[in-house]
């Protein structure tokens, strides 16, 4: 796989998007909350980075290592009736497992998967890292935005080749390292994450950090400023996702990436 090895400190030119992130009070769609422990009192939730109707993502502590994890935990009816719908946890894993044995900066390094409780939960490795809106804060180039997916675009070609997927199905599954490349920091593909949602998922944390909006609207005035192949990605991926492959999208970050004046 190119690129992955690249490291473009984009982020870091920016101090807004190095502001470590505060914990939230918040109370997640299970009922959850930051100090409460998980999987037998293995693992305490530190704070909640997102949902999505069937899962939670979760920094939090391992409190046998002593290190902070990332856990993307799955609800359902186990947990509390309208949290979601029923996730069965061993397809999720079935879906998840070829993952633990790749090696890339754009996916968490997956460390355990975990069944307990009424959810299931995977298990990765805790990067320093923002959100994509705490990045929006500063407001990267299209340039930059292409720097810091496009590691990520070459990932999600080598899962597709082995006829895998990431699941980039909520930008809330996504980070930015303090190197300033996107990265999958809570894995954990539902039944229903096809290729088009990943390139999907491309084409939104493109849209999010080069125009501040992830529904693509802000395409159309980053191509009136430059003809930029960064703007025809989030034009051609922000919907369905399912006109274009991973393979395109790639190439045309490579194109960005070879052709810095864009």
């Amino acid at each position: 796989m190119r690129a992955d090895t690249e490291r473009l400190p984009i982020v870091a030119a920016n101090s807004t998007g190095l502001a470590r992130p505060t914990v939230p009070g918040c109370i997640a769609p299970s009922g959850r909350i930051p100090g409460s422990t998980f999987a037998v009192g293995r693992y305490r939730l530190l704070s909640c980075c997102g949902t999505v109707p069937s899962a939670e993502f979760w920094r939090g502590l391992d409190l046998v290592t002593g290190r902070e994890v990332g856990l993307t935990l799955f609800t359902g009816d186990g947990v509390r009736g309208d949290a979601g719908p029923q996730v069965d946890t061993d397809e999720v894993f079935a879906r998840t497992v070829w993952m633990c044995g790749i090696r890339t900066s754009a996916v968490a390094r997956i460390v355990d998967m975990v069944d307990a409780e009424s959810a299931g939960a995977v298990v990765t490795e805790w990067m320093p890292s923002c959100s994509l809106s705490e990045v929006v804060e500063g407001r990267l180039s299209a340039v930059d935005a292409a720097a810091a997916v496009r590691p990520l675009a070459h990932a999600v070609c080598r899962a597709h080749e082995v006829d895998g997927v990431l699941a980039l199905d909520d930008p809330d599954r996504l980070r930015v390292s303090m190197e300033g490349h996107v990265f999958l920091a809570f894995p954990g593909p539902l039944p229903d994450a096809d290729r088009s949602c990943d390139v999907r998922g491309l084409g939104v944390a493109l849209a999010t950090l080069a125009t501040g909006d992830r529904s693509g609207a802000g395409a159309a005035a980053l191509r009136s400023r430059a003809t930029s192949p960064v703007a025809e990605i989030i034009l051609r991926t922000v919907g369905t996702g399912a006109d274009v492959s991973a393979e395109w999208v790639a190439h045309l970050l490579d194109e960005v990436a070879s052709a810095p004046a864009w």
